[in-house]
């Protein structure tokens, strides 16, 4: 446990952030049902809140706060009454100053702003304290499979997995540069995101695209080497 109190002096929020892709966010102007639809199905306690695009977080609503409006025509109210101010962070800023800041402020969430000004991602102090202890889990998380093996030997595997973490599993080192994620590596050497159903060679890998969009990859499969051989032969 020091050695990871030690190593949040070089380990910036980028590392560690939920990406803009994986966020869950309302819209300024939606209706306040879906708000509540979308806190109780995502299971999060605190929800920012965009104006136009997610580049524009104007706040959070917290789910408590809901309680003073309850009796109230629930769609005469306006999001914007109730949201509190966000907490905007740089990607680059080290994860020991934001815990340092979160403790001081008593704040629970930071929306993680690009050189750009726009919004690269989302970290909680449950991000912070889990890169000291570990994994923390609450009575809203559920078991999660990352890798999935199956019974003709394929490998589904959830690309937000840590690279290392397939290195291990596959006891392999991959050629990887910026990214942390399998689904970030896939993006980085195939020099696009691939689209569902297309099947790749990634380095030694063939891999098929499981679920995904335009902008992100969810899952993969990955096949055996030998078995991909024999197709080819």
């Amino acid at each position: 446990m020091l050695q990871s109190i030690l190593e949040l002096d070089e380990t910036i929020l980028r590392e560690i952030m939920v990406p803009r892709t994986n966020m869950v966010c309302v819209d300024a102007d939606a209706p306040f049902s879906q708000v509540l639809k979308t806190i109780l199905e995502s299971g999060h306690s605190r929800i920012p809140v965009y104006k136009g695009n997610i580049d524009n977080i104007i706040g959070l609503v917290y789910a408590k706060d809901l309680l003073r409006f309850w009796g109230r025509p629930i769609d005469d109210i306006a999001l914007e009454e109730i949201i509190r101010p966000p907490c905007l962070v740089p990607e680059s800023k080290l994860v020991s100053a934001l815990l340092k800041e979160m403790r001081e402020s008593r704040v629970h969430i930071a929306i993680v702003i690009d050189e750009y000004g726009g919004t690269s991602g989302l970290v909680t102090i449950e991000d912070v304290i889990e890169e000291i202890v570990g994994d923390i889990q609450d009575e809203y998380d559920l078991e999660e499979e990352w890798l999935i093996e199956q019974p003709d030997g394929s490998v589904l595997i959830d690309t937000r997995l840590n690279i290392e973490e397939f290195e291990e599993y596959f006891d392999v080192e991959v050629d990887r540069e910026m990214f942390d994620t399998v689904g970030g590596y896939i993006v980085e050497q195939h020099g696009r995101v691939p689209a569902v159903g297309e099947r790749i060679r990634v380095e030694q890998f063939v891999m098929e695209v499981e679920q995904g969009d335009e902008r992100a990859l969810r899952q993969i499969r990955v096949f055996p080497a030998a078995a991909e051989d024999d197709n080819e032969s």
